[in-house]
């Protein structure tokens, strides 16, 4: 049986020297969603389900990838490095071949295990290093992981981040906190505070960039300052998403008494499990129609496949009430990973960074789809002419980030 077929692994067979990396798994993942076949399986190995992280080095992960890669070169297979210590296998089998294969992966393994770490050999669950997903019944489970893998890369290489290492998670009492100064302001002061909006444009032609919605939304940094400037958001976990949910629940709560200026379209951001609570049913129930037909509620991408059950229902009651929907925070790492035409999305937007210019690029067929489908791109975290460049090469046209901001405030004075 053929272990890597075109529509599958589009990729000749040749011999490894090292794992291809994480976007190839993208690119490839995604070419199955847009063409699935049967019997295709995601294999992750990872030396973090077998051994503690304080016991891996590089020369225990580089040996894996070298054992790998032979086996690799062997089988007629990719394997990809997803992450420091996790590697990937995606490959179309079935029956023994796909068993075979799965003995073969745990050996490489635990051979260098043995080797390293004799001390964890007989302590491993063989359940958690190497795993197994059918993409025809778990694609969403392995979507989910493979974000998950993009998200923390993104973490690890922002220079942000690193700075503030030293800073403390997140605290229930946090959240008390800024319950509790809600409360004391009222919704007008607090929205006065702390809201913002960011202006969306869209080049048009022979007039240039035009404004072309507002996105308002509560601003973790003016939050910080006076409540907890000694808090770092993104180090969080769970609690950080907890903490979204409040803020859903003050915005949607308050929102009555945002001043909108104009009439032009807007969004605001919430989470998927929002849109079960009495606060989403009362600002549905209780804001007019012509200012509905106006909103886009915003989801970001990895909370939509972490709760795609739920998701699911989303959309068709958004649309009832006049409102509609977009995904937000696409890493171009999972570009492709979601069928946005399948869940309704208006729009798409992408975090644009100069250094994932080469990753959007492999995202072309992406972007044409999109725009074919009638859901619009939009590059976010726009920081300069050159991801306005980038974007139009792709058949983008609308735009958000500071720079904008920053070039209709020049334009202005």
């Amino acid at each position: 049986m053929n272990t890597s077929p075109p529509k599958v692994v589009p990729h000749p067979k040749a011999e490894l020297t090292k794992p291809h990396d994480l976007r190839s798994l993208v690119h490839d993942m995604s070419q199955w969603r847009h063409a699935p076949v049967d019997n295709v399986h995601l294999i992750v190995i990872s030396l973090g389900g077998a051994v503690p992280q304080a016991k891996h080095t590089p020369e225990m992960v580089a040996q894996i990838g070298v054992g790998l890669c032979t086996l690799a070169s062997q089988r007629g297979i990719r394997i990809y490095q997803v992450a420091p210590a996790d590697f990937a296998v995606m490959v179309r089998l079935t029956g023994q071949l796909l068993m075979d294969l799965m003995r073969d992966l745990k050996v490489e393994l635990l051979r260098v295990v043995e080797k390293h770490c004799p001390e964890n050999f007989g302590t491993i669950n063989q359940n958690r290093f190497v795993m197994l997903f059918n993409l025809t019944e778990h694609y969403r489970v392995a979507a989910e992981r493979v974000a998950k893998y993009a998200l923390d890369a993104q973490k690890a290489n922002d220079p942000e981040v690193k700075q503030q290492q030293a800073l403390r998670p997140l605290s229930p009492e946090d959240l008390e906190n800024v319950l509790h100064a809600f409360k004391k302001f009222g919704s007008d002061k607090f929205l006065k505070a702390f809201m913002r909006d960011q202006v969306v444009v869209r080049n048009m032609a022979g007039m240039g960039n035009q404004p072309w919605m507002h996105e308002y939304f509560i601003s973790m940094d003016s939050l910080r300052k006076p409540l907890f400037i000694d808090v770092e958001m993104r180090a969080s976990g769970q609690l950080f998403n907890d903490f979204t949910r409040v803020l859903d629940q003050i915005v949607l709560r308050a929102f009555r008494g945002l001043h909108l200026p104009t009439t032009m379209p807007f969004s605001i951001n919430v989470n998927v499990v929002t849109v079960f609570t009495a606060a989403f049913a009362d600002f549905m129930d209780q804001t007019p129609k012509d200012v509905l037909s106006r909103l886009t509620f915003e989801f970001r991408q990895a909370d939509i496949v972490e709760h795609f059950d739920e998701f699911e229902i989303a959309p068709g009651m958004i649309h009832a009430m006049g409102a509609t929907i977009g995904v937000d925070k696409i890493f171009p790492q999972t570009l492709g990973l979601v069928d946005l035409d399948y869940i309704g999305a208006k729009y798409a937007k992408v975090l644009w960074r100069e250094s994932s210019e080469d990753v959007l690029k492999e995202r072309s067929k992406t972007f044409k789809y999109m725009n074919e489908c009638g859901v619009e791109p939009i590059l976010i975290r726009v920081d300069s002419q050159r991801a306005l460049s980038a974007g139009a090469e792709l058949g983008v046209s609308t735009f958000q980030g500071f720079f904008i901001d920053d070039s209709f405030k020049k334009h202005a004075a």
